[in-house]
């Protein structure tokens, strides 16, 4: 009998003891490492390769003037090429929430990340942005062609007069040809286009980075 007590609070001490465990927030586990990371030497190594390769040749072409003399370096003129792309990483997080909500509701499925080389015109009103080299992002899906064929192609959100969404490739915003969907009146486009981010040449003050 006293066996059959002591069993019996033992199950109940340990289903509530299980039951406060079940309780507790779980903690998040650890990632492995994705296949997209690569060493610290040799992001260095590709770091240095265009900078070895490329940006003299970038100042050498932006630094003249209307007249086609050479504006050197130190005036205050003289555009340095764009050596890093950089965002908040809380904005950048913002972006992401906001692509894959709107992708929810327009049931696409996001394909791609593009990450696609800009350049700001020479009279942009940001005195920093004039002329320079950027980066800007935009999410891409799957699309069937008219031919049939599928292809991987970047694209905006059509909101329609009854509210609901579809996405739309963006050649097809930008230059629509007959055939192909357009848009009708009261539809508005929700582009998912990223940039507002800042350019940075080499670290001036810092050797504690690329």
């Amino acid at each position: 009998m006293l066996l059959a007590v002591f069993l019996t609070a033992t199950f109940l001490f340990s289903s509530c003891e299980n039951q406060n465990c079940d309780c507790e927030e779980t903690e998040t586990p650890v990632l492995s490492a994705p296949g997209n990371i690569i060493p610290v030497a040799a992001a260095d190594t590709l770091y240095k390769n265009y900078g070895n390769s490329r940006v003299s040749l970038i100042e050498l072409a932006e630094n003249v003037t209307n007249e086609g003399d050479t504006i050197v370096e130190g005036d205050a003129r003289y555009k340095k090429a764009t050596r890093a792309v950089t965002m908040p990483y809380k904005a950048f997080k913002e972006y992401i929430a906001y692509i894959e909500q709107e992708a929810k509701a327009a049931d696409v499925e996001i394909a791609e990340m593009r990450f696609y080389f800009g350049k700001y015109k020479n009279d942009f009103p940001q005195k920093n942005k004039k002329g320079r080299a950027t980066l800007f992002l935009n999410p891409a899906a799957e699309f069937t062609l008219s031919d049939g064929t599928k292809d991987t192609v970047s694209y905006a959100i059509i909101t329609g007069t009854n509210g609901k969404k579809r996405a739309m490739m963006v050649g097809h915003i930008l230059n629509p040809k007959e055939g192909e969907v357009d848009m009708v009146g009261g539809e508005t486009i929700e582009s998912m286009s990223g940039d507002h981010t800042t350019l940075r040449p080499p670290p001036p003050l810092s050797d504690g980075d690329f």
